[in-house]
């Protein structure tokens, strides 16, 4: 009889983890990603993203902004902005790299 070998137990990685829960909301890698060439009011970016409703827009703009991931700033004399944050920025490679996977599944 074959001797049974035990396996190490899975854990999931906490760094990705707590990544995920920003980034796995949905809307959210949109977001980011649509802010990375400049600022945006919020108009702009309701008007940017086909399909988000103006609610859920604005709960994700919240929780980017808790994150530490976008600024809220209002630049005189124009209406306030949303802006990547330096962690928010960190994020573009991977949000390209993952714009790229999807781009050749959809191709192929």
């Amino acid at each position: 009889m074959a001797a049974r070998t035990t396996l190490a137990p899975l854990t999931a990685d906490a760094d990705l983890t707590a990544a995920f829960e920003v980034l796995g909301q949905k809307w959210n890698g949109i977001i980011l990603h649509t802010l990375a060439t400049r600022p945006a009011r919020f108009g702009e970016l309701s008007t940017a993203i086909d399909g988000i409703s103006v609610k859920m827009l604005a709960g994700r703009l919240r929780e980017l902004l808790d994150a530490g991931l976008l600024t809220h700033d209002r630049l005189p004399p124009g209406p306030a902005t949303y802006t990547l944050t330096t962690d928010g920025r960190a994020l573009l490679p991977a949000l390209e790299r993952i714009r790229s996977w999807s781009q050749r599944r959809r191709t192929t």
